[in-house]
């Protein structure tokens, strides 16, 4: 809440309903409203509003944006990126498109082609905080990054001990 605000002893207070809900902006996503909220209204026009458990609410967001069946838009892959705390040059490096064109596609300018959509996606779920998640997910953006085409097939060697498998490319 903004302490040098001017009109917070004239502000009214709202909660979002189902019937009304309240128009999430500050989400940097067009299509969420929030119910059950409380909320203000002042005389200036200014509305604030009392959000809990925000870092929850963020991530609830990010999943069902990850777990919809339509298309995600420039909007989404904005806001996808910036839960992830990454920079927009580094992010399009790691699912393999040009920086502008990460950028036309954040802006609206550009759709989302359905390959990027799904690097998106699973760029996404791979930043979970766990080392066997991390270590594939490092091992997924080395090799986005450094992708090459391939020459011949490389033999996969999978070796078992003591119940434990482990593989090994065979020169």
């Amino acid at each position: 809440m903004d302490r040098e605000h001017e009109c917070l002893a004239s502000r009214q207070e709202h909660i979002a309903t189902a019937e009304q809900p309240f128009h999430f902006t500050d989400s940097g996503l067009s299509n969420v409203h929030l119910v059950g909220i409380k909320y203000f209204t002042c005389e200036c026009g200014r509305v604030t509003a009392e959000i809990p458990a925000f870092k929850q609410l963020l991530e609830l967001i990010a999943k069902d944006l990850v777990e919809k069946p339509e298309a995600l838009t420039g909007e989404e892959v904005r806001f996808l990126r910036k839960r992830l705390g990454k920079k927009a040059k580094d992010f399009a490096a790691e699912i393999g498109i040009q920086p502008e064109t990460l950028s036309r596609i954040e802006n609206g300018r550009m759709p989302v082609e359905q390959q990027t959509d799904k690097l998106v996606r699973a760029d996404y779920i791979l930043s979970a905080k766990s080392p066997l998640v991390e270590e594939m997910r490092n091992a997924l953006l080395d090799l986005l990054k450094e992708w090459k085409q391939a020459q011949d097939s490389v033999k996969i060697v999978a070796t078992v001990r003591d119940n434990e498998w482990e593989s090994r490319r065979a020169a």
